[in-house]
């Protein structure tokens, strides 16, 4: 192991100043960054749950039952409420192997909150796409005429693309998003809130 541990020349500096790490510190941040290593792979797709939960159970054998916790919540502060369906499974599934790892019966409420969290998920991507199919709608017949009298005077329209920007800048969609992002936000926080209590 490297004696700078990759820290930066400043970080390095301040900790000659106090003494440097103890043995069970460096430990502690070699731990980290091996699983921090371990979950970037499987996030970027470059492994499956299967090889993510073989190198935590490896990290959490080598540094303690503290890594499947460590491991969970950096997963946890991933989520989002607006990440793809895929994006959002994989983190489902990661939270659920690594709970396997940890001494814990608490695996089928962390399931049944990763489900309501799920549910959530689905509602507010559907909610979005039907408000938006419901004004593109409206708007759509407006771009078509205005596209038909541009055509009779020689211009031509590209009325896709002009219903999309026309939607995205209309007030009304702004005003849905405003007020659907901040309800969906408000659930998807207390969910996260009551996964984090469960860890």
């Amino acid at each position: 192991m490297s004696d700078d541990m990759g820290l930066s020349p400043i970080a390095r500096e301040r900790l000659a100043r106090i003494g440097g790490l103890s043995a069970t510190e460096q430990r502690q941040m070699q731990g980290e960054r091996e699983m921090e290593r371990a979950l970037s792979a499987y996030f970027l797709g470059d492994s499956n749950t299967e090889e993510l939960w073989q190198q935590l159970k490896s990290l959490s054998e080598s540094h303690g039952p503290e890594v499947g916790r460590g491991a969970q919540t950096m997963i946890v502060a991933t989520l989002r409420l607006q990440m793809s369906d895929d994006d959002f499974a994989r983190r489902k599934d990661a939270l659920l192997a690594v709970e396997t790892l940890k001494r814990s019966d608490k695996y089928s409420a962390i399931e049944l909150m990763l489900g309501s969290l799920a549910s959530l998920h689905q509602r507010y991507g559907e909610t979005r796409q039907q408000a938006y199919d419901q004004i593109r709608e409206q708007v759509e017949g407006q771009v078509k005429a205005s596209a038909e009298q541009a055509r009779m005077q020689g211009v031509l329209v590209d009325t896709a693309g002009s219903v999309d920007v026309i939607i995205k800048n209309s007030p009304e969609w702004r005003d849905f998003m405003m007020r659907h992002d901040a309800a969906g936000q408000q659930t998807f926080h207390d969910y996260i809130d009551r996964l984090k209590a469960l860890l």
